[in-house]
């Protein structure tokens, strides 16, 4: 019977329900090149305006520029404009292979020479962004109508939100920054801006929606040390165009690996994370006509400080 007994514990033992093994989360795999470049494709320059400093830019985009030269199986090139402008000069003259085009500088860079686009950024889950007018967080300045007299900052006469819609969120309000406005700067980025306006070199500035989170990771300042006074119309996006003569089968690749990206799996996290984007959709020209419109009626075509 001792025996008997044993047995059937044994038995009993054996008929316990075994715990599953956990599951892990399934990570969206990213394919390993199979892409065959054709004759003559030995490197890609990806053009970008400086909308940071150089090493902000570099660090933000290091991980999506490995992601397509490991895809497409030829170096990627990171170039960044010198300005604005030099951004426009460089895609009307054909010196690029894809360039990230912030609106305005599409708008212009797109009346000069007609571009084959191929996606257009999505950022904190939305297709369109803001500009900001900042001030310090201790600033006398609470709105836009205590801006006469101020010193302030833009970006760049191409910027988008650093200066155009920036001008049309003053002149809406009837304050005209060429009369009403202290002395003004143009300099060059977001960042600079910003840390102009937390040193008190200047009183108010323009950026763009994404300036302060990008501030906290290249500098780790916090965002709460300005306050917004302002925030512009909304416009669309950056919108990747590539050069014309950039074979087609080139073109629809880089395409296809932008548009599987997003930041609902790791890979895509870790690759765009850094550069403030959540994935990509695809362009439409017609996104921009409000910027164009908006340029015409504040003279930014060929508007001077």
């Amino acid at each position: 019977m001792r025996g008997l007994a044993l047995g059937l514990l044994v038995l009993a033992s054996c008929a316990q329900p075994i715990a599953p093994a956990p599951v892990r989360p399934r990570q969206a795999p990213v394919r390993q090149s199979i892409f065959a470049a054709p004759a003559g494709f030995t490197r890609l320059r990806m053009l970008v305006p400086p909308v940071l400093e150089r090493e902000s830019l570099e660090k933000s985009y290091a991980k999506l520029v490995d992601y397509l030269s490991r895809q497409l199986g030829v170096p990627v090139e990171l170039v960044i404009g010198e300005s604005y402008e030099d951004v426009v000069a460089k895609t009307a003259a054909g010196d690029f292979d894809v360039v990230m085009l912030s609106p305005y500088t599409y708008a212009l860079a797109h009346e000069q020479r007609p571009l084959p686009c191929l996606v257009q950024m999505i950022g904190d889950g939305s297709a369109t962004s803001a500009g900001y007018i900042v001030v310090r967080e201790d600033s006398p300045i609470r709105s836009v109508a205590d801006l006469p007299g101020a010193r302030f900052g833009f970006v760049d006469r191409a910027s988008t939100s650093g200066y155009i819609y920036a001008v049309k969120a003053m002149l809406d309000q009837g304050i005209d920054p060429k009369k009403h406005l202290g002395p003004i700067e143009f300099l060059g980025n977001h960042e600079a801006v910003l840390l102009a306006v937390l040193e008190g070199r200047i009183d108010a500035g323009a950026t763009y929606q994404g300036s302060l989170v990008s501030l906290k990771r290249s500098k780790d300042i916090d965002p709460l040390s300005f306050r917004i006074i302002a925030k512009t119309e909304r416009t669309p996006r950056d919108i990747l165009c590539a050069r014309p003569e950039l074979p087609e089968v080139v073109r629809t690749e880089i395409q296809r690996l932008l548009m599987v990206l997003t930041v609902r799996d790791r890979v895509g996290r870790e690759l765009l994370s850094p550069m403030s984007v959540n994935g990509f959709q695809p362009p439409d020209d017609a996104a921009y006509d409000g910027v164009r419109k908006v340029a015409a009626e504040v003279g930014a075509w060929d508007a001077k400080p």
